[in-house]
């Protein structure tokens, strides 16, 4: 089964989040921070990270950039609100996942899908 990191400062929209996860079926992890995510990311084997833009500190470009450096494989999915696309896309370009905030059960479902299968098919 896959384990779904979800890094989200704030407390409800992570939780709403980990929420529809699992609802999907997917085991979940949570960290509401930059740093939170790493050690959970040391701490266990996680097969994508659904991971917010804008959080204080260190953006979600920047705790992507970490990430990167230790498993460069490791699918992320940027979720942010209409107001971050912009910075989002400037930051990481084009080529990258995206889930808009508010997001649909059915287009969370289809990005994770779509996502892991892509990871499995690379390994």
């Amino acid at each position: 089964m896959s384990l779904i990191l979800i890094v989200d400062d704030d407390d409800l929209v992570r939780a709403t989040i980990v929420a529809a996860v699992g609802a999907l079926g997917y085991q979940t992890l949570e960290a509401d921070s930059g740093v939170a995510a790493m050690a959970a990311l040391e701490a266990s084997k996680v097969s994508l990270v659904i991971l917010d833009y804008s959080m204080p500190g260190r953006d979600g470009a920047a705790v992507a950039r970490d990430i990167a450096e230790v498993d460069p494989d490791l699918p992320i999915v940027f979720s942010t609100g209409h107001a971050a696309l912009r910075a989002l896309r400037a930051a990481a370009g084009d080529d990258v996942s995206i889930l808009e905030k508010p997001f649909t059960l059915a287009e969370l479902d289809q990005l994770l899908a779509e996502r892991l299968a892509l990871r499995r098919a690379q390994a």
